[in-house]
Parts: structure tokens; C-alpha cells; sequence
């Protein structure tokens, strides 16, 4: 059985990306349609924050561990660091560019993740060989 301290922090860095960008998709949708009522969690701007705090701890810890240890490519650091900058300007503004501000900045930060994770497994090929 694998513990919760497994996990690839890649993959959980992706994945809370991606679903930082479809939360950052839908709601607005669900809530023009009237499906979801505006006082709900689901647009609760302290929970945004929060995901927000939890993927720099977690792409700080993956990105720049992998950096240190392993490939010394700044591409994803700096992917994380431009896609981590639209979500914070998402948050600030409030007006038309919420919306494309933050799926870009997840979708920017899920593509760091992706790119790190290629660039440690092409590193460990390479150490091995």
C-alpha cells in the first residue's frame, strides 16, 4: 500500500494545476447558467488562495529539487514562475482577463510540471547508461 508521501510531486503539481484551471473554466460558466449560487465554495476567492499557496509549495519543492539534483534546466522554473504570475494577476483582476489569465497560469504551471518530470526521467537515462 503506498502512502500519501509517495506520490510523485510532479503528478501532484500537475494535477493541481489542471484542476486549478478547470475550477478556474467552469465556475464562471456554472455560475452563468445559474447552476451554482455565487456564495459557494467553489467561488470562494480564500480557497483560490489557498490552491494557489499549495501549488507554489509544491512546484517549489519538485521544480527547483529537480533543478538542484538533476537536469540544471531553468525552462521549467521559469514556466512555473510566468504561469504562477498570470494566476496572481487572474486573482487581482476582476474584470474581463480573470478568466484567460487564470487558465493560462494553470495550464503554464501544469506544462513546467510535465517538462520537469521529462527532463529528471531523460537525466536518469542518461546516469544509467
Amino acid at each position: 500500500m503506498r502512502s500519501i508521501f509517495n506520490i510523485n510531486p510532479d503528478s501532484a503539481g500537475f494535477f493541481t494545476s489542471l484542476l486549478c484551471a478547470i475550477h478556474c473554466s467552469a465556475v464562471p460558466v456554472m455560475i452563468s447558467l445559474g447552476m451554482v449560487g455565487t456564495g459557494s465554495w467553489l467561488h470562494n476567492h480564500l480557497f483560490d488562495w489557498v490552491i494557489i499557496a499549495i501549488g507554489i509549495v509544491i512546484a517549489t519543492y519538485s521544480l527547483l529539487g529537480d533543478y538542484i539534483k538533476s537536469h540544471r534546466n531553468i525552462l521549467p522554473l521559469l514556466m512555473a514562475g510566468t504561469g504562477f504570475l498570470c494566476l496572481l494577476t487572474g486573482m487581482v483582476e476582476h474584470h474581463g482577463l480573470m478568466l484567460v489569465f487564470s487558465i493560462v497560469g494553470g495550464l503554464t504551471v501544469a506544462s513546467a510540471h510535465i517538462l520537469n518530470r521529462r527532463l529528471g526521467q531523460t537525466c536518469a537515462v542518461k546516469n544509467k547508461s
